[in-house]
């Protein structure tokens, strides 16, 4: 199997809407042998459960710590727990965690739900992400689609959603980017939500929630309803948002200008970074973190990922794709930035 070259961002314009990004075209899909598209309904189980299981966990000591330790160490814990459900969700968004869509979806929404959105609202987001990426419509573009002058710049760029900023651009971004659009969409329109599906559909994210709340609560109990927005609504608008930053910047953001540079029209990428042991824990999940693979062929589920990456490899892979860590790509434009500042 041969590696797909990854096109421009100046070739997307009058390309066919599934290949507007960096993905497959059919031909390619093709040419992937059949078990990479096989699921796994057992890993798939335990990605759901495992992931679940340690988030109620987080819950119910959240509702009943009291040290100041505990509280702040709960928070953080619960931010990346946060982060670690979105993951499983993610497989499910491309219907490739278990083998049926029928599963995908039933997972979804009760991930989705944790999350606090719908699955309909995060799976049609990250599908846009798939369709334009390396363009300003990609609704990810705030994440990467940047420029740094200076290591201060990156710094509040990075650091940033630890105290809200993230929240607002995102909010501004989704209220914006419509009517924005440049070209109606291509693909047909979704039929019309009836009264009783989005019934089914908030009922789904209030009884979730509700369940969240009665743990941090202890029963709903008055005094300790505070623990809801401390210990869900903020840990997901700072903690989850930030990881979520960090992570997609270093998938997908330019390390060196001089070869990766979305103002300046340079290629763009889909970073696989194969990541320390810790790394993967905090930042990644289901082989998330072979970025690359998973933007070149969406529909092969994660845990087939590893093995797309070894084929792909031996076919021969571009070094900007690829990096050894996360610690390292930071360093990497940090390093960049500070010769930068040197040179000027």
């Amino acid at each position: 199997m041969t590696a797909p070259t990854p096109p421009v961002v100046g070739e997307r314009a009058d390309a066919p809407r599934v290949a507007r990004g960096y993905m497959y075209t059919g031909a390619e899909r093709r040419r992937l042998p059949p078990e990479l598209l096989v699921a796994s309904r057992a890993r798939g189980f335990l990605q759901v459960v495992g992931n679940v299981g340690v988030f109620v966990a987080l819950l119910a000591l959240a509702g009943r710590a009291t040290a100041g330790w505990e509280l702040a160490l709960l928070y953080v814990a619960i931010g990346l727990g946060l982060h670690r459900l979105f993951f499983p969700t993610h497989d499910c968004i491309h219907y490739s965690l278990f083998p049926t869509k029928r599963e995908n979806r039933v997972a979804g929404v009760l991930l989705s739900a944790l999350l606090g959105t719908s699955f309909e609202a995060i799976r049609d987001q990250h599908l846009e992400h798939h369709r334009d990426f390396g363009t300003k419509d990609d609704p990810g573009a705030s994440d990467y689609y940047v420029h740094f002058r200076s290591r201060a710049e990156f710094l509040r760029f990075v650091l940033g959603p630890l105290v809200g900023s993230i929240l607002f651009a995102k909010v501004g971004d989704y209220v914006l980017r419509p009517s924005r659009a440049a070209e109606p969409p291509a693909a047909p329109t979704r039929p019309k939500t009836t009264l009783a599906g989005k019934l089914t559909r908030y009922g789904a994210i209030l009884a979730v929630q509700a369940g969240v709340c009665y743990l941090l609560t202890d029963g709903f109990q008055l005094a300790r309803l505070w623990r809801y927005p401390v210990f869900n609504v903020l840990p997901a608008v700072t903690i989850f948002l930030f990881l979520v930053r960090l992570r997609m910047f270093l998938e997908h953001g330019a390390l060196d200008y001089a070869v990766c540079d979305y103002l300046a029209q340079k290629r763009p990428t889909a970073r696989t970074i194969y990541g320390s042991l810790p790394e993967r824990i905090l930042l990644c999940g289901s082989d998330f973190n072979y970025h690359h693979e998973h933007h070149l062929y969406p529909v092969v589920p994660g845990w087939q990922l590893r093995r797309l990456h070894r084929e792909l490899q031996a076919a021969g892979l571009d070094p900007e794709d690829v990096r050894r860590n996360y610690v390292e790509s930071l360093r990497e434009i940090w390093r960049n930035l500070g010769a930068a500042r040197n040179a000027s």
